[in-house]
């Protein structure tokens, strides 16, 4: 049985979006060109939970498309977001409840 996460289906669409469908949820998508902010979220629901959650927010700081680690096609958006200029994944041992700015890196 796959892990309850691969429900969750991401991609990155031709036109450089980044889309995301879970059964129960309704579609989220952000386009490249809008994307303000990449965090990585951490809580302490693992190992029964999701505790690890990609957030990609606008400029306006709004979470337009959410997705947890381990969900199907998150190595593609990876691939996508590592191209941006400074990303960086953060925090990805935290066991705390905390939010890690991936992009843009944050200044010294």
């Amino acid at each position: 049985m796959k892990h309850p996460e691969a429900r969750f289906v991401v991609e990155v669409t031709a036109d450089d979006q980044i889309v995301c469908r879970s059964p129960k949820q309704v579609e989220q998508r952000i386009r490249m060109a809008d994307l303000g902010a990449v965090c990585l979220e951490t809580n302490h629901s693992g190992p029964w939970g999701a505790d690890v959650w990609w957030l990609l927010n606008d400029r306006t700081g709004r979470t337009k498309v959410a997705f947890p680690q381990m969900a199907t096609g998150e190595e593609a958006a990876l691939q996508r977001l590592r191209l941006l200029p400074g990303f960086e994944v953060r925090g990805m041992n935290s066991v705390e409840e905390a939010r890690f700015v991936c992009w843009p890196t944050p200044a010294s």
